[in-house]
């Protein structure tokens, strides 16, 4: 049955052909994946089938009982809201149903003789059962424990949230709708590893279309039945799984580019006859061809998608063996204690991944281990000639108000503007996109933007946190094979299971306050564990506080941090600046060129202004104190 028909549809930006008479038809029950590359349109083919954008042409058909479904992205309006009653929102029509019931019932106590209302009473309470209302409020529990959330918390109000728990509570408002095809963008991007495994299964007990982006292969792999490729406008239909999809594109690929190039040697053989034999006895056989080669419909060049980024980690040189030795650390925050009692070594070379549910304290280790914040007890070294490099999954270093090639420019600031666009190309940053603003950016290219910064400079021990958040396809192998080639050593926070298998060797497992220890991949780990329910932590009201208040303690510390690095960095060039106009006024400009000299010394006031401003910042930056 089909719920919903496109048919030529377009849409451009600006001179950006995104959808390019496109048709297609999505029936009840299937659950399709849609991929493409970053930046390519998938979202806004999303929005325009939730009719929250227009097209400039073609036609969009819904089936009387479609329903659809998307993710609300501003969430200003319901911040007042408990999560359980954001989430519930999603029913208001079974809610109000309910309640009139009641209102009725009360009323029908008083008149047991109205038939009318009896009658009512009996059709409301059907439809009611129909719906699933009996059911709603356990249903809806089930969705936000599956999704990672601790019950103590279903009645906190929405605005206490992070922007990552936002989206899941978003997510479990979806799940919970009325819609009938639900669209999906990117739902696991802020789900630990059992709270994909849980969502992967709900979907395919749901029993209700689904239209998924998404860039995470193993839960595509485990979801969808039809995949989507989006490219240059058009899309491209592969039926079957996403492992199907994979095998059929390269044919698919492979077989485009035969036939063109058959079609190329058959024109040019055809041309060459018709040139040696238009003024000969085969004249008249050369003007047949001439007729056939004119009416021949020529294939186009194949076409196939721009390779991903060409990213390359540089090593700063090899450290000592080891690399990090940790001696009965304790983690936490506060006097709270998260993780007890880790001792373990990383040697040179080591690629290992850190894995846990949401909130069971990989966030805090890494930044323990980087110095942001102190052990509650044991010790922490960093090895000899150890350099490290570390990514935020906040992407807390860019500036959003400044373009790419600026923000790249703030790791190096003297560097020469062609190495810089050379630089930023290989992670796909080509031609007028190093001019971009990041605040128009999509997640994608924050997340490469950021890789660019960090390993523009060579380390030996590279700490990721979520590297593949947002990340397609494409750019996830490229950084995978990065890794794999890197010849330092890696600590990888990841919710990708098939970035896991392909990149690490051995894993670290958070989980009920201890770290254990797994001498392989992911599928090892899983061979060695049973999959088991996210663990249900109970923090008492002085726990929540403190937890609350050490993570925004800890945001203000680095952004702290950051600021003081830039200031001493903004100091540093000025002062350069300064030393060469005072060079150019006492040795190179001429005495006698008054206008240079007066030019020069305006620049030398300017500067030293600035630098006075600057040194200001500094001075209230390093005393200042935070809570």
């Amino acid at each position: 049955m089909t719920l919903l028909a496109v048919e030529k549809i377009s849409k451009k930006f600006k001179d950006q052909v995104i959808l390019d008479e496109v048709s297609f038809t999505i029936q009840a029950h299937e659950i399709i994946g849609l991929v493409g590359k970053n930046g390519i349109g998938k979202t806004t083919l999303l929005e325009i089938l939730a009719g929250k954008q227009a097209f400039d042409n073609g036609f969009i058909t819904r089936a009387r009982h479609c329903r659809v479904d998307y993710i609300e992205q501003e969430k200003s309006d319901y911040l007042d809201m408990n999560l359980f009653q954001f989430v519930a929102g999603a029913r208001e029509d079974l809610f109000a149903m309910r309640e009139e019931i009641r209102n009725l019932e009360h009323y029908l106590e008083d008149n047991p003789h109205d038939r009318e209302n009896l009658e009512r009473l009996g059709n409301l309470q059907h439809n009611f059962e129909v719906e699933g209302g009996f059911d709603i409020e356990n249903e809806i529990k089930v969705i936000l424990k599956g999704l990672g959330f601790e019950e103590h918390r279903f009645l906190d109000r929405l605005q206490n949230f992070s922007g990552g728990e936002k989206n899941r509570a978003g997510l479990a408002r979806l799940l919970a709708g009325r819609g009938n095809l639900l669209l999906l963008d990117e739902p696991t991007n802020h789900l630990d590893i059992a709270s994909t495994t849980w969502l992967e299964e709900y979907l395919r007990k749901l029993n209700k279309a689904c239209l998924i982006v998404s860039h995470d292969r193993a839960f595509l792999k485990a979801t969808v039945a039809k995949v989507w490729e989006m490219n240059f406008g058009k899309l491209e239909v592969y039926h079957g799984s996403f492992e199907n999809y994979l095998v059929a594109r390269t044919e698919r690929q492979r077989l485009a580019q035969h036939h063109y190039q058959h079609q190329q040697e058959e024109i040019k053989r055809i041309e060459d006859f018709i040139r040696r034999n238009m003024a000969g006895q085969k004249t008249r056989q050369a003007q047949s061809k001439l007729k056939y080669l004119n009416r021949i419909k020529r294939l186009p060049p194949p076409r196939t998608d721009s390779r991903g980024p060409s990213i390359s980690v540089a090593s700063s040189g090899r450290s000592f063996a080891r690399v990090l030795a940790l001696e009965k650390v304790t983690f936490g925050y506060g006097d709270y204690p998260v993780v007890r009692d880790v001792s373990f070594d990383i040697y040179r070379g080591d690629k290992i991944g850190l894995i846990g549910c949401n909130g069971s304290g990989k966030s805090t280790i890494l930044k323990t281990l980087i110095g942001e914040i102190a052990p509650v007890a044991g010790s922490v070294e960093l090895g000899s000639k150890v350099e490290v490099g570390y990514f935020d999954q906040e992407l807390s270093d860019l500036n959003t108000t400044a373009t790419v090639l600026d923000n790249i420019w703030e790791v190096d600031a003297m560097a020469d503007g062609h190495k810089m666009r050379s630089f930023l190309a290989r992670f796909g940053f080509t031609g007028e996109d190093v001019f971009k603003p990041v605040g128009a950016l999509s997640g994608g290219e924050k997340t490469k933007l950021c890789l660019a910064r960090l390993l523009y400079h060579p380390a030996n021990f590279i700490i990721l946190d979520e590297p593949t958040n947002h990340l397609d396809i494409n750019a996830r192998e490229a950084l995978e094979n990065a890794l794999i080639n890197f010849d330092g050593s890696c600590l990888i926070v990841s919710h990708d299971r098939y970035f896991l298998d392909r990149v690490v060797s051995k894993l670290l497992h958070v989980e009920n306050g201890r770290l254990d220890f797994y001498d392989g991949n992911f599928s090892y780990f899983l061979e060695k564990t049973k999959p088991a329910d996210a663990p249900v932590r109970v923090k008492d009201d002085n726990q929540k506080k403190a937890y609350y208040d050490f993570k925004e303690q800890s945001r203000r510390r680095s952004r702290h941090k950051k600021e003081l690095e830039k200031t001493r960095d903004k100091i540093a060039e000025l002062e350069q600046k300064l030393l060469t106009t005072e060079e150019d006024i006492n040795y190179r400009i001429p005495s006698d060129d008054w206008e240079e000299l007066q030019k020069a010394h305006e620049r030398k006031k300017h500067l030293e202004n600035s630098l006075l401003e600057w040194y200001g910042r500094l001075e209230k930056l390093e005393t200042e104190q935070l809570d």
